[in-house]
Order: structure tokens, then sequence, then C-alpha cells
């Protein structure tokens, strides 16, 4: 561990949290050395993190400090909150589980084991998006939001697709998929491969009609059969759902 790092990120917790201290109480606090509490200081002020206040001589954040959470969106609070959660899953099954949401035309990856899981032969990068039609956590997602939500995102679909034709053919179809996901609690897809086919199964993370993404899980045809997917799977899946739903409504 990196000390002074470390004492620096302990003044700005500390700071976030009391809206303000002397150099004397944060090291009486934080248990630094005094000196070390003004040269750390010195260092955020001259990065704009900090400043002390001419009235008082309390050392406060600056507005700049709010700039180290902005690429910190929603998705990303919610894929840290539900990542041990994920790591659980795959440790007792072994494969790969994601976290995804719906963001325009697609579905997007915000979280996954693929790196911890032994038999994610496809590894997926945080970011990588899906046509939402395509996957079985875009399918899971539409299956379970509110209907006016559905349909919102599936006219849009229909308007950005250029194959209005195909479109149209497959309505039908991704309705029946949407229907049958409803009723079963989750939703399914497969991709051919050469070797072995790659299918993936998904539930939603939920509230409600409130949709926060879904928890998907990778695995391959012939290694899963049916039974084991309605007798463990998903059992073991839809539990972990609910338990990262119950953290993101507190």
């Amino acid at each position: 561990m990196i000390r002074s790092l470390s004492r620096g990120l302990d003044i700005l917790d500390f700071l976030n949290r009391s809206s303000g201290a002397t150099p004397v109480i944060l090291a009486r606090e934080l248990s630094v050395p005094r000196a070390t509490v003004h040269r750390i200081l010195e260092t955020l002020i001259e990065k704009g993190y900090v400043y002390q206040h001419p009235s008082d001589g309390i050392f406060r954040l600056t507005v700049k400090v709010r700039t180290l959470s902005s690429g910190f969106t929603d998705q990303a609070v919610m894929a840290n909150l539900g990542r041990d959660l994920m790591e659980e899953v795959t440790k007792a099954l072994s494969w790969p589980v994601s976290f995804s949401a719906i963001s325009g035309a697609d579905v997007i990856i915000h979280e996954n084991t693929d790196a911890s899981s032994p038999l994610a032969v496809e590894k997926f990068k945080i970011g990588y998006r899906m046509p939402i039609l395509e996957s079985a956590s875009g399918i899971c997602i539409l299956a379970f939001m509110s209907d006016i939500e559905r349909e919102n995102i599936l006219v849009m679909l229909s308007k950005v697709n250029c194959n209005r034709d195909q479109t149209a053919r497959q309505s039908a179809e991704f309705r029946l998929l949407i229907e049958k996901a409803s009723r079963i609690g989750y939703a399914t897809r497969r991709r051919k491969r050469a070797r072995f086919d790659i299918s993936a199964i998904a539930v939603p993370v939920r509230t409600g009609d409130k949709v926060y993404g879904a928890l998907t899980l990778r695995y391959h045809e012939p290694a899963v059969s049916q039974d084991e997917l309605n007798r463990v799977v998903f059992p073991l899946l839809n539990k972990t759902a609910v338990n990262f739903s119950a953290l993101l409504a507190r």
C-alpha cells in the first residue's frame, strides 16, 4: 500500500464527511503526523481539490472533487454493488455471469465475472454492446418492465432498424419470447458456434416495474440440460437477482 496516497484519500473522505477541518483535527482523528497532514493538504490545494477559507482557516473541499465521480454512472454504482454476488454464482457454478442494462438501442455489459470463470470461452469487456432483441438480457429486461416503457423501446427499435420488413417479420417472434420470459421468470438465447452452442439465461434485477437490468449466465448447450437449468441454475441466479435488487432498493 502507498501510505501517502492512502492518507490523502483518508483526508478527502474525512473532509467530505465533516464539511471541513483544521490540520490539528485531521492529525488527531486520522492518527497522522501533523507535518504529514500539512504536506498532503498542500498537494491537494495545488491540485485544486481543497482550499483553506480565509475567515476561519478551515480546510474544505472544492467543487473539483465532483469530477472524481463524473464517470461513475448509476449503472456503474449498481454493478459495483452486485459484483460480489455475481462472483458467488460463478464460484458455485463455474459459468460466467454479467450484469447488463439497456442504453439506447443496445444492452451494455457493466460488470462480469469472465476473468474468474474457467468456462468463459468468450471474454467480454466492460462496455460491450449487444442488440437488445438478440440477447437474453435484452429480452429479459423488456419482459419485466412496464408495458409503456416496453412499447416505447420497441417503437424506437423499429425506427432505427433500416430493414423494416425484417423487423416486421420478427416482431411476432420477439413478442412471444417476451411473453414467455414474463411467464417463466427468465429469458434464454442461443448462439451457434462450430464446436458447441453458447446459450445464455437472464433474470431481471428489479423492484416492481422498475427494472435496473439483468443478470445473465452464459453456458455451453451440451453441458447444461434443461432440467439442470430449471432445477439448479435458474433458482440460484434468481435468488442472486433478488438479493441484488434488495441492495439497490436500500
